[in-house]
């Protein structure tokens, strides 16, 4: 398939909405063991909201090839792709620890505050400038950081393996997925892409089938291969995270404004919403023992992350994804 023929992916906005609204509502339902009962609807459908977790590494695993090979993509484009990831990503990243910090000391002047007094933890602080916390066992400020180490993992990988996901000669292609496969199993260490890294390799293939480089039974055999290793390697949950995508971009298409304002807010909604819906879930623990007030809480807190990511995202998002796109890769052929 010709680059030019290929656009921006509109059915990817309302999956990404989506997959962040169902981690907020996991940490709303479950990061409070005894704010909901276990009988509680909201807390057993709740559950599985850890696995739009699990769908933003696959969609990673699509979007990025997918991004880098519209832009005309080569090795010589290492550093640029890498600064522009960084600045996509770091200066919200970095805001939302100020924001945390702020948050922990402010939390600590209310007088239903029941926690310890406020502190900095300034190696842990450090260690966040380069996501090493996991490596050297020190805390997260926010506890989805995790993810955002594993993903910046992947963006060192492909930045080296993208030339032979699109070697003409397709064995190299099958020994970057066939690796990856291989260490999926070898190395179970939560803070690493490996153990993560089938999801990816899903997201991969689609890629991969989209811009024609794998036939329709290449794509099959190949992602039948990822999702036995899914399930053995997890559970059958996470199949559901896998296919995900593949359903999205190949049969929906979401063009309304909602999806496209989910999509837009989803990486701002993703840093804010325990910081800021996990106060109102905290304090209505504190405030409210009825265990429907407590349900609708749940709703409150959502709608609060919503509202202030949309905040985030205009104020400081938003400017940086700006900035990211005026670093354009260096083309080694002008005709091309």
């Amino acid at each position: 398939m010709k680059k030019d023929s290929l656009g921006y992916l509109s059915s990817l906005d309302l999956l990404r909405g989506l997959a962040a609204l169902a981690v907020c509502f996991f940490h709303f339902t479950h990061g409070n063991p005894d704010f909901l009962s276990k009988e509680n609807p909201l807390y057993i459908v709740g559950r599985y909201g850890f696995l739009g977790v699990e769908v933003f590494f696959v969609i990673s695993g699509f979007v990025i090839p997918y991004s880098m090979y519209r832009a005309g993509y080569t090795f010589q484009n290492v550093g640029k792709f890498l600064g522009k990831r960084f600045i996509r990503i770091e200066p919200p990243y970095l805001l939302s620890i100020v924001m945390v910090l702020a948050l922990n000391w402010l939390s600590t002047l209310s007088p239903y505050y029941r926690g310890d007094a406020f502190t900095v933890n300034f190696p842990a602080l450090l260690l966040h400038l380069g996501y090493l916390n996991a490596f050297f066992h020190f805390p997260w400020y926010n506890d989805v950081y995790w993810t955002l180490a594993i993903e910046f993992q992947y963006y060192l990988i492909i930045a080296l393996v993208f030339p032979l996901l699109m070697h003409p000669k397709k064995i190299y292609n099958y020994l970057v997925v066939i690796t990856m496969g291989v260490l999926a199993f070898a190395i179970n260490e939560h803070s690493l892409i490996f153990t993560y890294g089938l999801l990816f390799i899903a997201g991969i293939l689609l890629f991969q089938v989209r811009i024609g480089y794998l036939s329709p039974k290449e794509f099959g055999a190949l992602l039948l291969t990822v999702l036995i290793l899914l399930y053995a390697r997890f559970d059958d949950r996470y199949l559901v995270a896998a296919l995900l995508p593949y359903f999205f971009i190949t049969y929906f298409e979401f063009t309304d404004k909602v999806s496209k304002f989910l999509g837009q807010i989803s990486y701002s909604v993703y840093l804010v919403h325990i910081p800021i819906g996990g106060r109102i879930v905290n304090l209505s623990e504190t405030l409210i023992k009825d265990e429907l007030f407590r349900s609708l809480m749940v709703f409150v807190a959502m709608a609060a992350s919503i509202f202030a990511a949309w905040v985030f995202y205009v104020v400081i998002e938003k400017p940086a994804i700006n900035w990211s796109k005026k670093l354009i890769y260096l083309k080694p052929n002008p005709k091309e």
